[in-house]
């Protein structure tokens, strides 16, 4: 993978390499980050106003962000969480709106960065 390009997209790959320590492990995983289902209920907990499923997603949804040193995501998915953490969904829209977006660019990077050999 393009260290350069992930680390333009908001990845912290020097981060992520401290956490794995080994290149060939973080970039497997960070490739089936995609796959992860966390967003999706996130997405669809937010639209049903399901406060206490939303957080739980969210919260998860961090945790993998995080673990991955994906930074851009987890800066903008933290206010989410906060604000679901606190039982409210009061800006939840519009938070969400932001995590949909960055996640959205992050997919495409890791789906257009090959893999090195």
């Amino acid at each position: 993978m393009n260290r350069y390009v992930l680390v333009k997209a908001g990845i912290d790959y020097n981060g992520g390499m401290q956490r794995f320590r080994k290149k060939e492990l973080y970039e497997k995983f960070l490739l089936s980050f995609p796959q992860d289902e966390n967003f999706r209920k996130l997405e669809q907990a937010i639209a049903a106003k399901d406060v206490e499923q939303a957080f739980h997603y969210a919260h998860a949804f961090k945790g993998i962000v995080g673990n991955l040193s994906i930074q851009k995501l987890m800066d903008a998915v933290v206010p989410l969480v906060e604000e679901l953490r606190g039982g409210s969904m009061e800006h939840a829209d519009e938070l969400f709106a932001v995590v949909r977006e960055d996640y959205e660019q992050i997919i495409a990077v890791l789906h257009e960065t090959p893999v090195e050999e």
